[in-house]
């Protein structure tokens, strides 16, 4: 099978070494960049919040992502704020760095401020020694996890943590057998947590079962809050999509392809993560893509992938001791799944007596399902009408729902689907005001 290969690992797996309480210094070089996704508790994206670190700010795209330059290496802060009907929200996550570098997936998730909680405390070994730089992981089911480290003291703390939710933490990192907790986390809450890590074992590792592979295609809407709307629509035809949290900015009126792999969590003491394959056509030969430094999480989102293409995926199970002896350290290749993407579905204004919604015929998809809406569609906005249940097979469906408002301003969007559904590709937000 194919393994991780050597430039790989000296660019994570060395790299993630640090994180297990190996020690490794700050530098002040600039060098490193940091992308991610500020999410609410729901796990919806956040437009317009300001994250910051000691190195600079920027502000969230309408899919709720920020990109960060010029960061220093080491553990660096980030911090995320938003102000909604004047309400604030706020949140904060840690990263480690490295030279030269791209960190990917530093999520934040913010919450109200006067309901945000924290959780703290310290890591030690089975001996009762205190271990810098171990990795803490805090995951309330949705996406992936927050993360910390223990500091000099072996002392770690997640500040500015939603309050009001369960969450799994865990302490470990790489050569370590990690701790795990249940925390319950009220509002306005402090709890306390303290974790014993041991030394890792070598467990027989099998690899990830259920793997499944769903590809999304959609435009950015050049009117109001693309991205909120679009992650919306993507929870009201699959509820098990959990969203983009590796979402990178990208100019209006682009195209983005992603392919959402999930598969069944495994949760034992030697999990380290995963190792993402991927292979271009459906003969089922993939090579190493990235190595997913997640023990909680079963999730990870493609960006790569190009409109009208075949991939094959598959996933390893990783354990805490990788690299080391990489046959025992890694699982065989789980089954391979095959991803199809289609391509830009473009809509037409609709045409009056009947009501009439249309659509391009260029997508590749094969059947197709409208969703009306009375509000541009955001977080908390359900359509009033759509064909999910009938779709149509053609360029356009005749509307069948309640009698519509004269002069009221209504938005629609159109979704198609191929391949079994796994394929799906969303159109731009469509407008039209009744006669």
């Amino acid at each position: 099978m194919t393994r991780m290969t050597c430039q790989l690992l000296s660019i994570t797996a060395l790299a993630l070494l640090a994180l297990a309480g190996c020690g490794g210094s700050s530098s002040v070089s600039k060098t490193s960049t940091v992308t991610g996704t500020v999410l609410d508790i729901n796990n919806q994206p956040v437009r317009d919040a300001v994250v910051s670190s000691k190195f600079g700010s920027a502000r969230t795209s309408t899919t709720g992502a920020f990109i960060l330059q010029k960061q220093g290496d080491g553990p660096v802060e980030y911090s995320a704020v938003a102000t909604r009907n004047g309400v604030r929200y706020s949140g904060r996550t840690r990263v480690w760095n490295f030279k030269n570098e791209r960190t990917q997936s530093a999520n934040i998730v913010i919450g109200i401020e006067g309901e945000l909680g924290s959780i703290s405390g310290r890591v030690e070994d089975r001996n009762g020694d205190l271990l810098e730089n171990a990795s803490v992981y805090a995951y309330n089911g949705a996406g992936s996890s927050m993360r910390t480290f223990s500091d000099k003291n072996g002392e770690y703390i997640f500040r500015d943590l939603p309050g009001g939710l369960r969450y799994t933490v865990l302490a470990g990192g790489l050569g370590l057998r990690s701790d795990t907790a249940l925390v319950d986390l009220g509002l306005d809450d402090a709890r306390t947590v303290n974790f014993v890590v041991d030394d890792p074992g070598d467990p027989n590792l099998q690899p990830p079962t259920g793997v499944s592979a769903v590809s999304w295609v959609s435009t950015s809407d050049a009117t109001r809050s693309p991205g909120t709307a679009i992650e919306r629509i993507k929870r009201l035809v699959d509820p098990r999509y959990k969203g983009s949290s590796q979402v990178k900015s990208r100019a209006t009126n682009s195209t983005l392809v992603e392919v959402d792999l999930q598969w069944t969590e495994q949760r034992f003491g030697d999990l380290f993560g995963y190792g993402i394959y991927r292979g271009s056509g459906d003969q089922g030969s993939v090579s190493d893509l990235d190595l997913l430094p997640e023990p909680l999480a079963a999730y990870y989102v493609d960006l790569t992938p190009r409109p009208r293409s075949t991939y094959g995926y598959a996933v390893t199970t990783i354990s805490t001791r990788f690299p080391d002896d990489p046959t025992r350290t890694e699982s065989d290749l789980s089954d391979v799944v095959i991803a199809k993407t289609l391509d830009k579905l473009d809509v037409f204004t609709p045409t009056q007596g009947p009501l009439t919604f249309r659509w391009g015929n260029g997508s590749a998809a094969s059947t197709f399902a409208v969703f009306l809406f009375e509000e541009f569609p955001n977080v908390e906005v359900d359509p009033i009408w759509d064909n999910s249940s009938n779709r149509a097979s053609g360029t356009s469906v005749v509307y069948s729902g309640p009698v519509l408002e004269q002069g009221k301003v209504y938005y629609f969007v159109v979704i198609g689907f191929a391949n079994n559904d796994d394929s799906r590709t969303i159109s731009q937000i469509g407008s039209f005001r009744m006669p």
